[in-house]
């Protein structure tokens, strides 16, 4: 090829790549998708590095990522879960897909270790891959699935659709079916045909017993319009065992709902008073005098931690706890003991601003309610009862309305006055001088715990591998939070499922802000093995490890006893000499 013909070529390629890249939108992450293509980025550093670009890329940065992902060895084992749920979540939240063909996803449900399987079954669904929905039916009937994947894949037919996907979650209420599957498939079904959802739905709880979870169902029909009404009026055809209706009813005022119909119908079939109504102003007065005199906030704490009651599951006290509702520490030095008796029993009589909820119905049949965090032209972000933030796009919303307060009429039916009074007596004692006094001290508050541990973690110390597999590169939704009392010790006796010695696998996170040294002070009677970040700290009530910038946790292996009632406390500290600046991660 002669000089002139090489520079025409040269010119040709350049106007080419040019109408290239005219017609891909600019990438925020541009300096970040270079390093990550240039294959010079250390494997322990891939994993951030692509949450990143999932987090802020366009659709082109977000195929490079796939690409990766779907090229054999093309990702660092770590890396790959991260990429999975880093595309997810712009798929769902910001609405944002690999481009290109995504057909070759569906490769990635053969997977065989359960969390890359479990990340591959949701990004399918979350991209809309219709041709994994045979492998998405067949994992939702899989009797050897995780109940994980089982849930996501019941979860990935209602996200695709389809009447494929209508008549295979219809045929999983069938009575022969595990009654979980029943729950999930009913739930499900919402999204197709709310009065036949209804009808399975209330058929799976009569056959339901206290050990079965109906929140997945009823929070379906919750999302759903009209969705507690048929559900109470299908309710009215069964019978309910006393304690299926009670879960039924704690699960209902946990999300912020005392729906009328539905409260009505299972309060008749738990045998409980329906929501008595709010207190009189004398009625009130009485009640401050008895806080004063029989009140015990001891016996209060351990009534506001109670599960069935979800106080903070909406509240953080110490900055651990819910996001949904106001924060805590300093209430009762704020507030008279009327105001908190009244806010209690009659929550919607003063909501602050700040937490007005609005309900949004949108063209789909979806009822979505929550706190508005910020909103602009193209979508609003809420945060629902549950505390997760929910994006809505705009061009989906029908009807807008402000709701009621998230703190339920009706959820004190569940106590007796003296527990009432105890609460009450907690609330009113936070902030003050004393035991609930604001704290000041950095210590874990907030705990995360790992909700199905694998028998490598359990049945003995587990190798270094082992916690970086389960542990650290864990999904974000294998763990439950769980808090401290406002003094900073978590009682263990808490976390006991079953008669006998258990071990539990706990993380508490900090955020460093300025490199340095940093010290855990462990205190705790119980035998426990320690790690940071998945590398092993040296065995002892002190570990110090040097942290750089970013979130990072102290990972406990616990082995609780069987009786007894042992406790943990962690305080953190900078160690001398130190220049450390951190902060403790709290919320829920």
């Amino acid at each position: 090829m002669n000089g002139k013909a090489w520079r025409w070529l040269v010119v040709c390629v350049g106007l080419w790549s040019n109408l290239v890249c005219a017609q891909e939108p600019p990438s925020a992450v541009g300096p970040l998708l270079k390093l990550y293509r240039s294959g010079k980025l250390p494997a322990e550093r891939q994993p951030a590095v692509i949450e990143m670009i999932c987090t802020r890329g366009n659709e082109h940065d977000l195929r490079v990522v796939l690409d990766k992902l779907l090229e054999p060895m093309g990702m660092a084992p770590a890396a790959r879960v991260k990429a999975m749920i880093g595309l997810t979540d712009a798929a769902a939240t910001r609405k944002i897909k690999p481009a290109g063909d995504l057909t070759p996803l569906a490769k990635l449900l053969e997977e065989q270790d359960p969390a890359t399987r479990l990340a591959a079954v949701r990004l399918a669904a979350a991209c809309g891959v219709t041709s994994a929905g045979p492998t998405l039916r067949e994992l939702a009937q899989a009797a050897n699935a995780t109940p994980e994947i089982h849930k996501a894949a019941l979860q990935g037919l209602v996200t695709l659709g389809g009447d494929d996907n209508r008549q295979a979650l219809q045929a999983l209420c069938a009575a022969e079916r595990p009654l979980t599957t029943r729950l999930l498939a009913a739930a499900g079904l919402t999204a197709f045909d709310v009065p036949l959802a209804a009808r399975e739905g209330a058929r799976a709880l009569a056959a339901a017993t206290a050990q079965d979870d109906p929140a997945p169902l009823l929070e379906a029909f919750f999302d759903r319009k009209q969705g507690s009404e048929e559900l109470a009026r299908a309710l009215g055809g069964v019978t309910l065992s006393v304690d299926v209706a009670k879960r039924a009813l704690r699960s209902m005022y946990s999300v912020g709902r005392s729906d009328a119909d539905l409260s009505s119908v299972l309060s008749h079939a738990a045998g409980i008073a329906t929501d008595a109504p709010p207190p009189t102003p004398e009625e009130v007065a009485q009640i401050v005098q008895d806080v004063s005199t029989k009140g015990d906030p001891i016996r209060g704490e351990a009534i506001f931690r109670r599960v069935d009651l979800s106080c903070m599951r909406c509240h953080s006290v110490s900055r651990a706890g819910g996001q949904v509702g106001p924060e805590l520490s300093a209430v009762g030095g704020s507030s008279p003991v009327d105001y908190i008796a009244n806010s209690i029993l009659n929550p919607n009589l003063a909501v602050k601003e700040q937490y007005v909820t609005r309900v949004f119905e949108l063209d789909s049949g979806k009822v979505l309610s929550g706190v508005v965090l910020d909103r602009d032209e193209t979508r609003v972000r809420i945060r629902d009862a549950q505390g997760k933030t929910l994006v809505i796009p705009t061009a989906e919303i029908e009807e807008e309305s402000e709701g009621a307060s998230m703190m339920p009429m009706g959820l004190t039916k569940f106590l007796t006055r003296d527990e009432l009074l105890d609460l009450i007596r907690f609330v009113s004692e936070l902030g003050k001088a004393g035991p609930f006094a604001v704290q000041t001290a950095p210590r874990l508050q907030r705990w995360q715990l790992l909700s199905n541990p694998p028998s490598e973690l359990i049945a003995e110390v587990p190798h270094l591998e082992h916690i970086r597999q389960h542990v650290v590169g864990s999904n974000p939704d294998a763990w439950s939070g769980v808090y401290a009392r406002v003094g900073g010790t978590y009682p263990l006796s808490d976390l006991r499922k079953q008669p006998g010695a258990q071990v539990v696998i706990l993380r508490g996170e900090v955020q460093v802000n300025e490199p340095g040294p940093l010290a855990f002070d462990i205190d705790t009677a119980v035998p426990f093995q320690a790690w940071v970040d998945g590398q092993p700290a040296t065995p002892g009530r002190v570990v110090e490890a040097t942290l750089e910038p970013g979130r990072h946790a102290l990972i406990l292996r616990l082995e609780i006893p069987a009786g007894g009632e042992p406790e943990l406390r962690v305080d953190i500290r900078r160690p001398e000499g130190s220049t450390v600046q951190f902060e403790v991660v709290g919320g829920s």
